[in-house]
């Protein structure tokens, strides 16, 4: 099952997945941002399958930008789609996966939550809030038979990150490919990821090859996080 907020993407997306891997998905269109949706998108998800084993929570991209020149509506809107999204998704599931005493959550968070970018501090907030979340709940829910996990990836050749990059370009009045090498020349890897790189990881998670990680973040940025642990 798919949910995001555009239909139009979402068709195209199934499309994609049936043409590549033969694969039947059912869409559903949701804002997560609104309290309710989650629960819409868990009960078609309930009475399509019968049942949820796993949960992956890809959403919300913020804008960065001079800390000074960020208003109170782009904090706000991080927090609305990528903590609270995460959260209502993980609270509508849970009941179902402690009943029948299995589930895996991932949830994509972001390595700037570990390691915060002056430029990107409405996203790392989130990242960091959403660290949080994911460690208290996976100790919550583990004594169920349900996992919960994080990702952290780092910059990744997306259409978030193209959105982003051209933002702090037009913001800084530099050109886009100056503004990426910033970010690239601190990677030890030397390049951005690719989004099967990150994907690797989501479906090791969400298998039980990873029964036994409970709480954790696993990191995957080339090498531009500078920490120990």
């Amino acid at each position: 099952m798919l949910a995001a907020r555009s239909q139009a993407d979402l068709d195209k997306l199934a499309a994609e997945l049936h043409g590549q891997h033969g694969t039947q998905s059912i869409t559903v269109p949701a804002d997560l941002t609104q309290e309710a949706s989650a629960d819409g998108v868990v009960k078609k998800a309930v009475e399509t399958f019968g049942r949820i084993d796993v949960l992956i929570n890809s959403a919300g991209a913020s804008q960065g930008g001079l800390f000074w020149d960020i208003a109170d509506k782009i904090w706000q809107e991080s927090f609305d789609l990528k903590v609270m999204g995460t959260i209502r998704m993980m609270r509508a599931v849970l009941p179902i996966m402690i009943a029948q005493k299995y589930g895996r959550i991932v949830n994509i968070v972001g390595n700037t939550g570990l390691q915060p970018s002056p430029r990107l501090l409405p996203g790392a907030a989130a990242n960091a809030a959403l660290l949080a979340v994911t460690r208290g709940v996976g100790e919550e829910a583990a004594p169920h038979g349900v996992s919960i996990n994080a990702v952290n990836p780092g910059p990744t050749k997306t259409e978030r990150w193209d959105t982003l990059m051209n933002r702090l370009a037009q913001s800084s009045g530099r050109t886009i490919a100056d503004v990426e090498k910033d970010y690239t020349s601190q990677i030890p890897l030397g390049k951005l990821a690719e989004p099967a790189d990150i994907a690797a990881l989501i479906v090791f998670l969400a298998s039980d090859r990873a029964a036994n990680m409970i709480g954790t973040s696993v990191t995957a940025d080339g090498g531009w996080t500078k920490a120990i642990g």
